[in-house]
């Protein structure tokens, strides 16, 4: 369920964003540390975890992988293309962030 629900989300975003095209090849991982991340190639691993999160939350993790798409970094250029796509990131991710104990609890 949980690869569904991300592939139907990815393809949402894959249609907002300019800088992708064609939706990535994304694979479940389960992550210690990390919601999520992209590899060298443009593959998108997201954490099964995640699935319990609140959709913005979500959204917030899918968005900051494939913002990597286009800068494989955190360089001030990555975070403004985040708030370009959306202003309210800083909030989902505080909120995700702060539920992380919990959504990973098993």
């Amino acid at each position: 369920k949980a690869r569904d629900y991300f592939d139907r989300r990815l393809a949402e975003w894959e249609q907002k964003l300019p800088w992708v095209n064609g939706r990535p090849p994304f694979r479940l991982q389960e992550m210690e540390k990390r919601w999520g991340s992209c590899t060298a190639d443009g593959a998108i691993i997201l954490n099964p975890h995640l699935i319990k999160a609140p959709r913005e939350c979500i959204d917030y993790v899918i968005l900051h992988e494939l913002a990597h798409l286009r800068h494989h970094n955190h360089s001030p250029e990555f975070w403004k293309t985040i708030k370009f796509a959306d202003p309210d990131w800083q909030r989902k991710k505080a909120l995700l962030d702060g539920a992380a104990e919990q959504l990973t609890a098993k």
